[in-house]
């Protein structure tokens, strides 16, 4: 905000030494001691390097943004937090990471609910511990090497491996620590006549690398393949091991869906006065999905789902799934009472719908109920525009309905039914990334950040929340550099540093 910084201080590599910079409003770029601009007024970059030993005095009430990748360690996080001196005493940390490291430490932590720093913390100390033993592999290796080398300078050299089927031909398996060690022991010792050419200190110096590595190695695996491959390390370094989670999903069956009187969509004033049971959208996010943070979104309370819309499946037991995740209806025909109120239907409950909505006479009513494809109308709601000449809405009555001037009457009578927060909702509901009308995109800014000033304090933005929403709905693909994506990136950079609407 220009309230808090005057520039970016930043560590410029591209210099013959290398040096601090400040880069001013006015594109003015200076050296840190030449600058008139102080380090605590400017916004600071650090980047990996300079997260070890460099000391920016900062403002007292400074607050960070440190980001984490996967398999970081411990000394790596706490180096980048120790640039913060007076951290948890004025100062603030903010972590963050994508949504594969988050994965991870949720499935290592197993929180309860939201990801606290305790957690990052207790992940960075589980890579610690795994990278400090694999590290075994490769110390001891060089320790059997140098043992079995002493004062031996024709095992030195080691026979040049060429063929491509010598350097990549075996492949990747999982072996302990311990394992590993012993067969890198048992080559070095075969490739240089065994311990009969060892010296007596360069076979006790033998024996404790064993007993280190049996000390500290029994509980963990390593990716090896054969330790005399000169180009083991290089593989190391570059394999990327990718973990893949199965998650065994319960066998489920479809469920039959139930009749009810659908003429009675004619005669109720809103879904909760039908003869059937109806469940209001932030309950059904609240009580039928995971996780529970998505109830931080402040849905409309306009929209009403059908036990037919949430019911899909059971399990092979009769019972019907808790969590609806995995099994979401697509969004396809709403019902729009005169109120304003939105009721989420299924295709069968819309099948029959339909044929009542044509043949049943309506004649004289003032307040009808609306019959919607939330496709054609969503798009319409993105021109903001009435005068569509396709037929996007079907009222309950009988009329001329090929008369443009009826059409147009009808469009305005539906139009002014509809609430922008309603519409906003089940478009989000619904996995949409893309909202090209302005009161919609302030419409769900609204939706995910505190709901007043009193709040700020205490409530937190659902700036992160969407995302599961549109993971739900198989979209995760559409939502990078989209409306959705920008909305979440100003809330949350609103809530973190005071995000000024005027940068």
């Amino acid at each position: 905000p220009r309230s808090i910084f005057k520039g970016v201080l930043f560590f410029d590599n591209e210099t013959y030494t290398g040096q601090w910079m400040i880069l001013e409003r006015s594109g003015r770029c200076l050296p840190k001691n030449q600058s008139p601009i102080s380090e605590r007024d400017a916004f600071v970059i650090f980047d990996e390097p300079r997260c070890r030993g460099s000391d920016i005095k900062l403002r007292f009430d400074a607050r960070a943004l440190l980001t984490i990748g996967p398999g970081m360690c411990k000394d790596k996080l706490m180096q980048a937090a120790g640039r913060l001196r007076q951290l948890d005493r004025g100062q603030s940390l903010l972590i963050v990471g994508g949504k594969d490291v988050f994965a991870k430490i949720r499935s290592y932590c197993a929180p309860q609910n939201e990801i606290v720093s305790r957690d990052v913390l207790q992940w960075t100390m589980k890579n610690t511990v795994q990278a400090t033993a694999n590290g075994l592999s490769n110390w001891s290796s060089q320790g059997f090497f140098f043992v079995t080398t002493f004062r031996k300078p024709n095992y030195a050299v080691e026979d040049e491996k060429l063929e491509l089927g010598q350097l990549y031909g075996e492949k990747f398996s999982q072996n302990t620590v311990v394992k590993a060690v012993e067969l890198s022991r048992k080559y070095h010792f075969a490739r240089t006549g065994g311990k009969a050419n060892l010296s007596h200190a360069c076979l006790e110096m033998a024996n404790k690398i064993e007993i280190q590595v049996n000390r500290y190695g029994h509980d963990f695996t390593t990716s090896l393949r054969g330790v005399d491959e000169e180009c083991e390390r290089e593989l190391e370094l570059e394999l990327e091991e990718e973990e893949e989670i199965e998650e065994e999903v319960p066998r489920m069956i479809p469920i039959k869906e139930t009749y009810w009187d659908f003429s009675t969509i004619f005669t109720a004033d809103s879904p909760a006065t039908l003869p059937i049971t109806v469940q209001i959208l932030p309950r059904v996010v609240q009580r039928q999905l995971t996780p529970s943070s998505l109830a931080n979104i402040k849905w409309s309370d306009r929209v009403y789902c059908t036990q037919n819309f949430l019911d899909s499946v059971a399990n092979l037991e009769g019972a019907k799934t808790v969590y609806i995740n995995k099994f979401l209806r697509l969004v396809d025909v709403v019902i729009i009472f005169p109120n304003g109120m939105l009721l989420l239907i299924s295709e069968y409950e819309a099948d029959s719908i339909l044929q009542l909505f044509w043949n049943h006479p309506c004649e004289g009513r003032d307040s009808i109920p609306h019959f919607f494809h939330y496709n054609f109308v969503t798009r319409m709601a993105d021109t903001e525009h009435l005068l569509q000449k396709p037929l996007l809405v079907l009222p309950a009555v009988q009329r001329n309905l090929s008369s443009p001037t009826y059409q147009l009457q009808q469009l305005k009578t539906f139009w002014s039914m509809l609430n922008i927060k309603t519409v906003t909702s089940v478009r989000l509901f619904a996995g949409e990334t893309m909202y090209f009308a302005n009161s919609q995109k302030e419409a769900l800014e609204a939706m995910l950040l505190p709901g007043s000033q009193s709040q700020t304090n205490t409530a937190k933005s659902a700036s992160g929340e969407p995302e599961k929403i549109i993971e739900m709905r198989g979209l995760l693909h559409l939502l990078p550099y989209s409306d959705l994506e920008q909305i979440c990136i100003y809330c949350a950079c609103k809530e973190f540093g005071g995000y000024s609407d005027e940068e």
